[in-house]
């Protein structure tokens, strides 16, 4: 049977078959130049070629798959010149396939001085580079600006992702409506980008059933291209597994399909596009699928519940649709057991470290582990789930964030100085015991 990879997993980029030769960096023309910078794991040797790029502004930088392992470009935050912001630009998408190509235009956003960069799941063997942009603009004959984003998109501030998704119940089955569109999401005060999103919110509406219930989904294509949703960790019909190409057609847009299955096995699972995924689930097709069981480990019984979903790419490094400052806070009171549903769905590894405390693994991928184990810093690839719980024991607030460092730091504010950012939660513990707040008000005491 022969596959269609784009249904399965899309396309990133342009091809550069045929691409006009590129202009040398050192050349003594000042026409805008096509750089191009080829991605390399050959030998076990990962490396761009070259590692140092100049450019100035009007130029387009091309980085190449020249590889056979995936690749993508990130601009490490902390190094760019103060006060830039380059939006979606600081971390691209990967590229898989021979001759893909991410493309950087180096446009008004860029300001003159030097950007590191590097290969984001390879930068620990070497995998690193430096662009340093210089010069006046000379745009003459330069490629056209990319459009502005659509004025018409609907711009959603103030509002948190993963809410509990709403239902009816239809025929004796619990049914949810789900509409797939392009919105102007606000990951932070000041930072709107577009994105893709479930019922206008990132992540997506929480679906929460009982093991055992029947369960339909319909989702209704709102964007300008096919679509699907994939069940993650839950075993449904193959035809309603969402995998265009393979299990079911990509939902055209202006169609809608209705996905229809038995709720199982408990725990805590995912949803997700699986149509150009590199494109749909990076911009924010993604939510959290909870399906509860009467027969749950006693380990995993506290007093109150949370959600911590990752994501990484054009929208940020963020947690549950949101950057540093802008994420809620875990909020406890001292003696109380708190259970974290964590997931990753970005592209990246994030090693999400606890200050001033432990939590104890209980489940992964919604089932009971073996053996509880306690850490205090938990690696989250790609597509996992696991569930956590930690007892306040110390009051403060304290923080619980991504120990990869270029995701927790923005750009250099105007003394040089890297600002906080990105994927930054806290765990807020405060007394309860009301006769010490009395006593902490009291200014004589």
């Amino acid at each position: 049977m022969r596959l269609n990879r784009y249904w399965m997993w899309g396309g990133v980029g342009i091809l550069v078959a045929g691409m006009t030769a590129a202009v040398g960096v050192n050349a003594k023309t000042t026409a805008p130049r096509a750089i191009v910078v080829r991605m390399l794991d050959d030998g076990g040797k990962f490396r761009f070629d070259p590692e140092t790029v100049e450019a100035r502004p009007g130029d387009v930088v091309q980085f190449v798959q020249a590889g056979s392992m995936p690749h993508n470009v990130e601009f490490v935050k902390n190094t760019a010149p103060a006060g830039v912001d380059l939006g979606n630009r600081w971390v691209g998408a990967y590229l898989t396939a021979r001759d893909e190509t991410y493309t950087v235009k180096i446009d008004e956003a860029f300001a003159s001085g030097t950007y590191d960069f590097i290969c984001s799941p390879h930068a620990a063997l070497g995998m690193k580079g430096q662009l340093v942009v210089s010069g006046k603009p000379d745009l003459k004959g330069a490629q056209p600006a990319p459009p502005p984003p659509d004025d018409d998109l609907p711009v959603v501030k103030g509002k948190h992702g993963a809410q509990l998704a709403q239902f009816t119940m239809e025929d004796g089955v619990k049914t949810f409506r789900m509409d797939v569109e392009r919105i102007r999401w606000e990951t932070k005060p000041g930072t709107v980008v577009e994105a893709w999103a479930f019922n206008r919110m990132i992540p997506g509406p929480t679906i929460r059933v009982n093991d055992g219930e029947r369960v339909r989904i319909i989702v209704r294509n709102k964007l300008p291209e096919g679509t699907s949703a994939h069940w993650h960790g839950l075993e449904v019909p193959n035809n309603m597994d969402g995998v265009p190409g393979i299990s079911q057609d990509p939902i055209a847009p202006g169609d809608s399909f209705t996905y229809e299955f038995t709720a199982k096995p408990s725990g805590t699972h995912l949803y997700h596009s699986h149509f150009n995924s590199l494109h749909q689930e990076e911009h924010g097709l993604y939510g959290m699928f909870i399906v509860d069981s009467p027969k749950e480990s006693p380990l995993l019984r506290a007093d109150k519940e949370e959600i911590m979903i990752l994501g990484d790419g054009p929208l940020g490094f963020v947690i549950n649709g949101k950057e540093f400052p802008e994420i809620t806070p875990i909020k406890v009171q001292k003696g109380e057991k708190v259970r974290v549903r964590m997931a990753n769905l970005g592209g990246l590894y994030h090693p999400m470290h606890l200050h001033g405390g432990h939590f104890t693994v209980v489940s992964k991928d919604g089932f009971d582990l073996p053996a509880a184990q306690k850490m205090n810093t938990l690696s989250i690839a790609p597509g996992e789930t696991f569930d956590v719980v930690l007892r306040a024991e110390e009051t403060g607030i304290w923080l619980w964030h991504c120990h990869v460092l270029s995701h927790v730091t923005g750009p250099k504010d105007e003394t040089g100085i890297p600002t906080s950012a990105g994927m930054i939660g806290v765990v807020q513990v405060e007394d309860g015991n009301p006769l010490a707040k009395t006593l902490a008000e009291h200014k004589n005491h």
